[in-house]
This record gives C-alpha cells, structure tokens and sequence, in this order.
C-alpha cells in the first residue's frame, strides 16, 4: 500500500524538478478544459452558494471565519472535482483548501478534522504533486483481493482507535463524528494516491459522515454552512463518479480520455 510513498521519497530531487519546469502550471490549468459539464456545474453551482452564504455570514459570523470557508469550500470543490477527472491540478486545489479548512477546524474546535487538512497537505496533496502517476498518465486501478482489502480496512480500524484515543483526552466536542472523519478520510485519500477506483466507495460514505459533522458543528454555532454546501456538492461529485464516462469506472486513463475529448 505504502510503494508510491517510497518512489517518490527516493526520487524526490528528481520528481521536484517538474513543478519548476517552465510550462508547467499552464500545463496543469489546460487539464481542466476536459472536465464534463457536470462537473463544471458543480464548480458555478458551488460558488454561486459560498457567494450568498458569505453575504449571509457577514456581521453573524467572524469576518475571517467567513472569508476562510468561502475560500476552503470553493479550493475544495475544485480539488475533489479534479481528482473525479483525473486532473494532476487536483493537488494544489487540495493544499490550499487543506490550509484554509484546517484554520476553521481549529476555529471551531473540530481538531481531529483540522489535523486531517494538515494530514493531507503532507501525505497526499503534496505526494500527487510530485508523484509521476498523478502527473503523466493518471490511470485507475482495481483493489487486487480481499488481502488488500482486509490491509485497507486494518488501516482504517487502527487509524480511528489511535484518533479516538488522543481525541478523547483532548475532549473533542463531537468525538465520534470527529474521530470517524478522519480515519475514514485517512484510508480514502491513502487508496486515492495508489490511483484505487473503489476509493469512491469511501468517499462517498466520507462525505455523508463529514456532512454530518458540520452539519451538527452549525447547528451548535460553531460555524457557518458554507463548509456544509461544499459537502453536499462532495457527494454529489463522489456519485458522479460512479458514472462518468471518463472516470475511474469506464477503464480509461487520463490521456485516453483527453484524446477522445
């Protein structure tokens, strides 16, 4: 499970070479005139929500918290769309949003949340940056068996008691929601970097457990529901992506998608 780590740690002075090359982030922005209509929806659908919410929020809730879920909710919604078509800009969406949700889950107390953001900066936004498969040629691959099966859900089950453990001497306010989050979240984005089509089954039960917890965290007033709208628009893309004739389910690599656009 853990083979694309080491690659890109033993070939890091090489791999790093890449983001400085000088065509390279026009490259990255030009993968994103593939993306379906669909998926372009979400993207005006989701902002044209963050937009009205932050009007809503503003003189209700602290200026910088509505500034840092308007930005964390739409940089996420481009990251999560971007690895439904494969996109290598998926990485940095999911840097930037990592910075600005982690703030607003210090903010509001969701700690284990917050430092999955941090999690995902160092274990996967920034190892898809680098990494050749997110780059070159993005293809899916299938969970090989049930022993690969049974190490993802030992990940899992592992990760959650360690969370649970040190979240609840920390006295996190929605521990279980909390601590659920983010090992179920840890094993997704783990079976996301090995390039796994059935990460989406994760995603999506991902995305109905962390609505839930920003759901309760508004309703308790911790937080604004700009975090909650860019949720929905998640699961409405992790289902998308069962069905998209480019994505992780029809068989096609990035580039064969690309060509038949």
């Amino acid at each position: 499970m853990f083979e694309q780590y080491k690659d890109v740690i033993q070939n890091f002075g090489t791999y790093s070479k890449n983001v400085f090359r000088k065509d390279y982030f026009s490259w990255l922005v030009g993968h994103m005139k593939t993306w379906s209509k669909f998926s372009w929806g979400l993207v005006i659908f989701n902002l044209v929500v963050q937009i009205v919410l932050a009007y809503e929020g503003f003189g209700r809730v602290p200026v910088y918290q509505t500034i840092l879920g308007f930005l964390g909710a739409n940089l996420s919604v481009m990251c999560v769309i971007g690895i439904a078509n494969k996109a290598p800009i998926q990485g940095w969406f999911g840097l930037t949003s990592a910075i600005c949700i982690a703030s607003s889950g210090l903010l509001a107390g969701n700690f284990a949340d917050a430092t999955l953001q941090l999690g995902y900066i160092i274990f996967l936004d920034m190892f898809c940056i680098l990494s050749p498969k997110w780059n070159d040629n993005v293809k899916a691959t299938k969970v090989k068996d049930a022993r690969e099966w049974f190490g993802y859900a030992a990940f899992f089950f592992i990760a959650w008691a360690i969370v649970y453990f040190i979240y609840g001497k920390l006295n996190d306010p929605r521990l279980l929601l909390d601590s659920a989050t983010l090992a179920i979240s840890l094993t997704g984005a783990l079976m996301q970097f090995n390039l796994k089509r059935e990460q989406f089954f994760v995603w999506t039960l991902t995305s109905i457990i962390t609505l839930s917890l920003w759901v309760q965290t508004a309703l308790m007033g911790d937080a604004n529901y700009a975090l909650v709208a860019s949720y929905s628009v998640f699961l409405l893309n992790d289902l998308w992506a069962f069905f998209s004739p480019n994505g992780w389910f029809r068989g096609r690599s990035r580039q064969e998608a690309n060509e038949i656009a």
